[in-house]
């Protein structure tokens, strides 16, 4: 019995050892394979407008046809590989001026919360009238609407649309364009904090909300929003927009070296850490396909997508359309450092989630040319435009045609896409 029971305790030991071993030599060949494709996404020269085949690209084990998008195009494009693209560094110029050589950066951005009670005549008046009068950096400024405002008064004109810093000329004209519904009071918030932020920087910028006041409830379409303020600054041509910062509503950058402007090859995104405001659990950091929050691009970029999917209604799904159309059109997302790319969250209620996002996503960049900034047009209806130095406010009807529902199917959607697409094709045609 005693030989027995020594063999068993014996033998416990080395089947525990054999297992471990084999545990060891499974996880390190595995390693070694994840680490070959890494390394050659880090290390290979990537042309994001060359396409060439790629052996260790193409032994992906997903099958082709689940693809829309080639495998190579997405692993060449997604942050990993993306990462070997570095920012610009312009140098100093004052008739190109860039906002790294502005003597008011300060590193971090103190925002400010205001009063519910903040009116947009509050901020016109504020930044009109008040804060042109404070005579010292370190005075702290008190109001009807918010307190201990520390913002710098910074030497700036307006001029037919546009905020322009006195004493350089910046290296771009922007439009940060804010999509809503409701949220009255993140827009206020908002537009307070983002001017004080922008002047830091020396920026030549206008900012320009987009509100939807039709349909009203849950069916909230943020990508006919962005398309039709991409069509009006289009349309205002006095503007000459060269940068665009598609912006959520309510996040407020908290460091002024995250520079808002755009690169000249890839569109950047910067929404890499966000808190939210008056909760304790610190930055989260979003999926890295994510390009939703703040992306800067230029306006030939986003004519190059063909802006964003106008068949989003609810929350969720647009921005992933959007990345999946740059993927496409072989663009790569770029981002700045970690410790500048840090936002704040305002409160505010989640949408209604969009149930018909994957299904939509599926076929993303089949109906990239049909399904976008060029079919914008006949959906909207601009009901009314309110224009304020501090923001241009216009009210949106985002669908007029009434053809493309939320209840719509997969196939009366993709029906009417096509019979718009063989139209448009015709008429060319014939012309």
């Amino acid at each position: 019995m005693r030989k027995i029971y020594w063999r068993r305790t014996y033998s416990s030991p080395i089947i525990l050892s054999i297992l471990l071993i084999c545990f060891v030599i499974f996880t390190t060949m595995f390693h070694v394979k994840q680490e070959s494709i890494i390394s050659f996404i880090y290390n290979t020269p990537i042309d994001c407008d060359k396409s060439e085949t790629n052996a260790i690209a193409q032994s992906s084990t997903i099958p082709p046809y689940y693809l829309l998008i080639p495998y190579q195009e997405f692993a060449m494009r997604t942050s990993i590989s993306c990462r070997s693209y570095k920012l610009a560094e312009p140098k100093k110029d004052l008739a190109k001026f860039h906002p790294q050589y502005s003597q008011y950066l300060n590193g971090s951005f103190s925002f400010v919360v205001p009063y519910s009670n903040i009116s947009f005549n509050d901020i016109e008046n504020f930044y009109q009238k008040t804060l042109v009068t404070k005579k010292t950096k370190a005075e702290i400024l008190q109001t009807s609407f918010a307190s201990n405002i520390t913002f710098e008064n910074v030497p700036y004109q307006y001029e037919n649309g546009m905020w322009y810093p006195t004493g350089v000329t910046s290296i771009q004209r922007t439009a940060i364009l804010i999509p809503l519904q409701g949220r009255d009071f993140n827009a206020k918030a908002f537009i307070l904090n983002i001017h004080a932020f922008a002047r830091r920087q020396l920026l030549t910028y206008t900012i320009i909300l987009i509100e939807q006041v039709s349909p009203l409830g849950h069916r909230f379409n943020k990508g006919r929003l962005f398309n039709a303020g991409v069509r009006y600054i289009e349309k205002n041509k006095s503007l000459n927009v060269t940068c665009l910062i598609l912006h959520d509503v309510d996040l407020i950058p908290e460091n002024d070296r995250n520079f808002y402007t755009c690169e000249p090859l890839h569109p950047k995104h910067t929404t890499i850490r966000v808190r939210q405001i008056g909760s304790k659990r610190g930055y989260s950091r979003y999926y890295e396909f994510l390009i939703g929050g703040v992306l800067l691009l230029t306006p030939d970029m986003y004519k190059k997508v063909n802006g964003f999917s106008n068949l989003y209604w609810g929350w969720g799904g647009e921005d992933d359309d959007l990345s999946l159309r740059m993927i496409q059109r072989r663009m790569c997302i770029v981002r700045p450092l970690d410790p500048v790319a840090i936002y704040a969250a305002l409160p505010h209620p989640h949408g209604h989630r969009n149930n018909a996002r994957f299904n939509l996503l599926t076929w993303s960049t089949v109906r990239l040319d049909t399904d976008g900034y060029k079919q914008i047009d006949s959906m909207i209806r601009i009901v009314n435009i309110q224009k304020r130095s501090t923001v241009i406010h216009l009210k949106l009807d985002v669908n007029v045609d009434k053809n493309f529902s939320p209840s719509s199917s997969f196939n009366q959607v993709h029906a009417k896409i096509t019979t718009s697409s063989k139209m448009n094709t015709t008429s060319s045609n014939t012309t």
